[in-house]
């Protein structure tokens, strides 16, 4: 019987374009720790024609204003470590690797609680897709034993 085509290239993708955001994102926290954190919020939402009167805008001001270097700087560091995570699930995927299921497995539905959580603080479609895709990763990973040989699915 044929099996059908692998989608672990776009987990792959997936799991890049994740890691490479939230380093982005690092980037850009430790790169402004120093300057004022309201006047980056209204230059950033000026920049991509934000009305200055929106409850986006207003939410991103009132994160802004609480925001110390400190908290910067940890945020930058989650952000790094979190994209590292991302980084190593999407290597060891691509190779093969035949601990990357698990490894994937695992730390994807561990977050799943805490997508659950924003949402149910807040519903937004961006973190329903993101909490579909992260699912829809799982399941696939844990049906497809056959993409990482024998030696994973016995783990």
């Amino acid at each position: 019987m044929k099996q059908p085509a692998s989608l672990l290239p776009w987990i792959v993708a997936f799991k890049a374009f994740k890691s490479g955001s939230l380093a982005v994102v690092g980037i850009i926290l430790l790169v402004t720790r120093q300057a004022d954190p309201v006047d980056l919020a209204t230059r950033a939402a000026l920049a991509v024609h934000l009305p200055l009167t929106s409850e986006l805008f207003d939410k991103a001001v009132n994160a802004a204003w609480n925001l110390t270097v400190a908290k910067q700087t940890a945020l930058a560091f989650t952000a790094f470590a979190y994209a590292a995570l991302m980084g190593a699930e999407g290597l060891a995927l691509h190779f093969r690797k035949p601990w990357a299921r698990w490894f994937t497995i695992v730390a994807t539905a561990s977050l799943l609680p805490i997508e659950v959580y924003e949402i149910a603080r807040a519903v937004h479609v961006v973190r329903i897709v993101v909490l579909l895709a992260n699912l829809a990763v799982v399941v696939y990973l844990w049906r497809r034993t056959d993409l990482f040989g024998a030696e994973s699915a016995s783990l």
